[in-house]
């Protein structure tokens, strides 16, 4: 499919860029993973002693990967649809469950938002076992990444309101992947 040709603002480059940088920090958050995870079973099977800052470093970098990562995915359309009965119906049935699709997703992020944040209203005050990382610290990324896809969704909503929706592997900029 072709890209839909857009004028887009420096606020649509912005969140490009977030996008992007968020997929940065997970691909380095992947090999972190990689390295504490060998790290853990190198320490259980050569010195018959567990790491636990590696198995909480592991987590935190799990966590981050997939948050940060979700945002691009759905800017570039990666996230998993199924369109079959969707692509036989006419073409404004097919638009304006488009729009509410889009819209569906605005409403998730927020609704994740909103209990992340009366979850961290009791889970905040704690820290976590091995390394004393502040709960607010280790959930960041989920609340960033979270923001940010709701961003995306908000850009793809108003998009499909206009009637130009983005087609996969174009990003808010309109740049390609």
């Amino acid at each position: 499919m072709s890209a839909v040709p857009q004028t887009r603002g420096p606020l649509a480059r912005a969140l490009a860029a977030a996008c992007r940088a968020g997929e940065a920090v997970a691909i380095a958050m992947v090999m972190a993973v990689t390295a504490l995870v060998m790290v853990q079973v190198l320490g259980r099977e050569l010195f018959n002693d567990g790491v636990p800052w590696a198995d909480e470093l592991a987590r935190w970098c799990g966590l981050g990967l997939i948050f940060l990562a979700v945002p691009r995915l759905l800017a570039h359309g990666g996230h998993v649809r199924v369109d079959l009965f969707v692509s036989w119906l006419p073409a404004g049935a097919r638009r304006a469950i488009g729009v509410a699709d889009e819209a569906l997703c605005v409403v998730f992020c927020v609704l994740y938002l909103v209990s992340g944040w009366f979850f961290m209203q009791r889970a905040g005050r704690f820290s976590t076992p091995a390394l004393g990382i502040p709960n607010l610290l280790f959930y960041l990324p989920a609340t960033l990444g979270m923001a940010t896809m709701a961003l995306v969704a908000i850009d793809r909503t108003l998009a499909a309101l206009r009637g130009t929706p983005r087609t996969d592997g174009q990003d808010p900029a309109g740049d390609p992947p």
